[in-house]
């Protein structure tokens, strides 16, 4: 008799959940705008949703769950297309050295050197997709013929190709007549990577040193309606940023990162005149996480600075492939990603939704009661980044927390591919 008890018992736990899950997947049905097709050469009639979402943003931060997924960098591909000529946004801005990208928008903008130059300069090879050229070409191609003041621009905002910058600014130094002894050695400490030996005593003295006679430098130079001293101004900022993140410990750089990320996010937005602005990088960069640690996203900064003017989509995925650096066999590889419980991650929550591919806008469908409950309970989302370690431990690809707290919309892709890697 106990036993038969504790079966009915568990047999309507079960329907319960069955009966509860239902209905959220009910509701999230009737809050989900279809993505229709991945395809950037489609027209945008399954996107007119999207202005009304939109319409009054200021910058768009485009995530992803992993670096490594065709179908993100495609669709994404379709948004950019779409803001640019549907919502005027004329500024892209990536995860990528803010020095460096600046040979990527010599290419894009005014077509000189080659997008190989570009991608060398950008400093990571996680953009280095057949996927990504597409994008990159096709912004170019805009670009024809187009007004200075009309064309798509292409920005870094990281700090992760030090040896251009201090380059950049040796040969303006230089140029100028202001390249003294101290900043020579300075530049060239950071060119030939001697940091990277076992940092002293007197490499922190000779860093202050180095500092303040740089500022005094630039103090010097006049010349203030020049476009290129502004920028090169901003690439003596960067020098500042790397100093100060290599004499950092592993656990204080992450939080630098991400905070010099947004203070150029927003030094690239004032410089373009407020122009509209795409930002991309990996969702645990764009969120606006309310960051109850000391370790704020540079989307909680951005939503700090421009509240509702920006809006961070998380991009999310629930089973396939995706690439990633095999360390063991030191080359791109691609790794299965199997499919998980509901119950725990929610990409496999979304896979249960009608459509495969669909875009939810966390603000609206946060009014229904049903779907709150699920966007301010804590779950599990995938956060894959350049690698993939098949038995690594779920901090190394997931991460918990409340969908409402980190972004404004999500966009969920049912199945991943590995996007494919130039040669």
């Amino acid at each position: 008799m106990k036993a038969k008890f504790i079966f009915i018992a568990i047999v309507c736990l079960i329907a319960n959940h069955t009966f509860g899950q239902s209905e959220l997947i009910n509701e999230l049905n009737d809050n989900i705008i279809e993505v229709k097709t991945l395809s950037p050469d489609s027209d945008f009639s399954d996107l007119n949703e999207l202005h009304h979402i939109l319409r009054d943003k200021r910058i768009i931060g485009l995530g992803e769950a992993t670096h490594a997924t065709s179908e993100f960098f495609k669709y994404k591909h379709r948004l950019i297309k779409y803001l640019v000529t549907k919502e005027n946004f004329k500024v892209f801005i990536i995860e990528g050295d803010f020095a460096g990208s600046q040979a990527m928008n010599d290419y894009v903008v005014h077509g000189k050197g080659t997008i190989r130059d570009g991608f060398i300069g950008m400093g990571y090879g996680i953009w280095c997709r057949e996927e990504f050229v597409d994008l990159v070409e096709w912004m170019k191609e805009y670009n024809v013929n187009k007004t200075i003041e009309d064309r798509i621009k292409f920005y870094g905002c990281d700090i992760n190709n030090e040896v251009v910058t201090a380059k950049k600014v040796k040969k303006y130094l230089n140029e100028t007549g202001k390249l003294n002894e101290t900043l020579k050695d300075g530049l060239n400490w950071v060119i030939n990577q001697d940091y990277r030996k076992k940092l002293s005593k007197e490499d922190e003295s000779f860093r202050e040193q180095f500092l303040i006679e740089l500022n005094d430098a630039f103090k010097s130079i006049k010349d203030e309606n020049s476009g290129e001293l502004k920028f090169i101004k901003h690439c003596k900022r960067e020098l500042e940023q790397i100093f100060e993140l290599i004499f950092a410990d592993k656990k204080t750089h992450i939080i630098l990162r991400d905070k010099f990320m947004a203070e150029n996010i927003e030094w690239i937005y004032n410089t373009e005149n407020d122009q509209k602005s795409i930002f991309w990088a990996h969702n645990e960069h764009v969120k606006n996480d309310k960051a109850k640690s000391n370790q704020k996203p540079t989307g909680y900064y951005l939503k700090e600075k421009f509240d509702d003017k920006y809006y961070s989509f998380g991009f999310g995925f629930n089973e396939g492939k995706v690439g990633g650096y095999n360390g063991k066999e030191k080359r791109y590889d691609s790794f299965e990603v199997p499919a998980m419980s509901e119950k725990k991650l929610t990409d496999a929550v979304f896979s249960l939704c009608m459509y495969p591919n669909f875009i939810l806008d966390l603000k609206s469908a946060n009014k229904n009661e049903m779907i709150s409950n699920f966007l301010n309970t804590d779950f599990y989302q995938r956060s894959i980044g350049d690698g993939f370690h098949p038995k690594g431990t779920k901090g190394r690809h997931f991460r918990r927390g409340k969908l409402i707290d980190k972004y404004d919309g999500l966009i969920f892709i049912r199945n991943s591919n590995p996007p494919t890697q130039l040669k």
